[in-house]
């Protein structure tokens, strides 16, 4: 440098400060929430999960045993078995089922007019609020019609109560010859074909049947899954709860059961919703890539 001219300082250089551990948390979440998963985990709060389920299974309780007690009975069947059936129940845990809910013939026995009618009223009510789930999770608008919303839910109401007087009809004949295994199978096959038909009516048939098959798959899946926890977690809850708080503990093992169920509902629904979401995107793309 000649003298007279001005000296130029160096740059110096400014050290980057790292994140702090706030900072990359919030970044994972962000990361997280447009994810797949957490896409996911957005519809399911959305759509109140835990809480719907929770309330699903004390409205079941309510109406749903009732009302599946006198029906079972009414064509020959026993609700004590359709719930040893559908959680795989071992001898102990059914035997304290049993001595919790008395014969469906004993139901029918006792039943009034008044009676009848509260437990249609309460099956009832069991489907409505499948249907405004369902509307919820894939954002559909109820149609108008009184009329035409009591036959839809009347119909699944049969429709349910068939399904399931099919099923443990079928465990029965498929037990000695396959096992839990082929339990297992039935139950899939069954759960599939009929909530892929279930959800399908439920949205008032606003979604083509085909588009409701990922559903139908997703929710059967589930449900198999929480068969399989049951056989092999709930024989003991239930055992235990009727030891330590008598027929208040089967209660309780039961509405656990119930809320899973509830869950497993709104898992396959949401799976649904996503999927054909993701094929909708799939196909724009292609459009405007051919464009």
């Amino acid at each position: 440098m000649t003298s007279g001219e001005p000296s130029v300082a160096e740059p110096e250089d400014v050290p980057v400060s790292e994140p702090s551990v706030l900072e990359r948390l919030r970044a994972k979440l962000e990361q997280f929430d447009e994810s797949a998963a957490g896409r996911y985990w957005n519809h399911l709060s959305a759509a109140d999960f835990m809480n719907s389920s929770f309330a699903f299974a004390a409205l079941a309780v309510l109406s749903a045993f009732p009302f599946l007690a006198v029906t079972s009975a009414v064509v020959g069947g026993d609700i004590r078995s359709a719930i040893v059936a559908r959680m795989g129940l071992d001898i102990r845990a059914t035997k304290a089922v049993d001595s919790l809910i008395a014969t469906g013939n004993q139901t029918v026995a006792t039943l009034t007019w008044v009676s009848a009618i509260v437990l249609v009223l309460g099956a009832i009510g069991m489907a409505s609020t499948l249907q405004t789930w369902y509307h919820r999770i894939y954002e559909q608008a109820q149609p108008k019609g009184l009329l035409r919303h009591l036959v839809y839910q009347l119909a699944g109401v049969a429709a349910f109560t068939l399904y399931i007087s099919l099923e443990v009809w079928l465990f029965d004949k498929a037990r000695p010859y396959g096992g839990q295994a082929l339990i297992f199978l039935l139950t899939f096959v069954l759960a599939l074909l009929f909530w892929w038909w279930s959800a399908y009516m439920l949205l008032y048939r606003q979604i083509p049947l085909r588009r409701m098959l990922p559903a139908g798959v997703a929710t059967a899946a589930c449900i198999t899954g929480l068969g399989v926890v049951s056989s092999l977690i709930f024989s003991g809850q239930i055992t235990s709860g009727e030891e330590s708080y008598g027929p208040a503990g089967v209660v309780i093992a039961l509405i656990g059961f119930l809320v899973g169920f509830g869950v497993c509902l709104h898992l396959g629904a949401v799976f649904g919703r996503m999927w054909n979401d993701w094929q909708a995107e799939r196909a724009l793309g292609k459009d405007t890539s051919d464009a």
